[in-house]
């Protein structure tokens, strides 16, 4: 090993801690969402874009893109990620490392890096399923919204050609109706229950699931709707599955 690349090692393994402590310090900072889905990803010619493929979680080996002093400065950083939605994204890889803390650990990533100039991410998703049950559209949509609740991620890119399953699809346009120009207020996590709390057109909604198999009466909301824009009207459960329910 050169000297060179025993320093380099050396920072990584000394920085790390910081890196995992700040991930849970840091916070999102965007509150508005317009054209956060995107169709396809267009590189500005003036931009020097940093590509990362997460789909393997080998964060050791990605911190010297933004702390090597002999890297490129770079204006964003995207993430590829490979989606198997057989993978519930909350499932945590080493007890700690469910989608969302890798999230946070990107963030913390640009934010802490002289490498990197713009504090947010993008992401561009690739579906790598054939076939697809009621599960595969739960975690798609949970991918989804863990995305968009933590306000670190300018935008998604997602080709609606590559969905090729019509459930999947009516998902993705149901979730993109209710988010699109809408404004942030808030996420709050208490136990197993997932509550997001938005604003659109003077209207707030809460996008409610839980994180296990049990189900909640849901009482008190003016309108629901489940995760493929079904207007529910009797026997309303918070459930696996994903719903959005308007305020009186």
């Amino acid at each position: 090993m050169t000297l060179n690349k025993l320093k380099s090692s050396i920072h990584t393994i000394l920085i790390y801690p910081l890196i995992f402590m700040f991930s849970y310090l840091l916070k999102g900072k965007k509150e508005k969402f317009k054209s956060f889905f995107q169709n396809s990803f267009k590189n500005s010619q003036n931009e020097n874009i940093l590509t990362l493929d997460i789909e393997k979680f080998d964060f050791i080996n990605k911190i010297k893109y933004f702390f090597d002093k002999n890297s490129l400065l770079y204006d964003k950083t995207k993430i590829d990620y490979t989606l198997n939605l057989d993978i519930n994204p909350e499932i945590k890889e080493f007890r700690v490392f469910d989608f969302a803390k890798k999230i946070d650990m990107f963030y913390s990533l640009s934010m802490l890096s002289s490498r990197v100039s713009n504090d947010n991410l993008l992401i561009t998703f690739n579906i790598v399923n054939k076939k697809f049950n009621d599960e595969n559209a739960n975690n798609f949509l949970k991918y989804l919204l863990i995305t968009y609740f933590s306000r670190k991620i300018d935008c998604i890119f997602i080709s609606k050609d590559s969905i090729k399953d019509k459930n999947i699809l009516k998902v993705f346009d149901t979730l993109n109706t209710h988010i699109e120009d809408s404004k942030f207020i808030n996420f709050s996590n208490s136990k197993d229950l997932n509550v997001i709390t938005c604003k659109k057109n003077n209207k707030k909604f809460d996008i409610i699931w839980l994180s296990t198999n049990r189900e909640i009466e849901l009482t008190d909301f003016k309108k629901v709707y489940d995760k493929f824009g079904n207007l529910l009207e009797k026997n309303i459960k918070i459930s696996k599955s994903p719903i959005y329910a308007f305020h009186q």
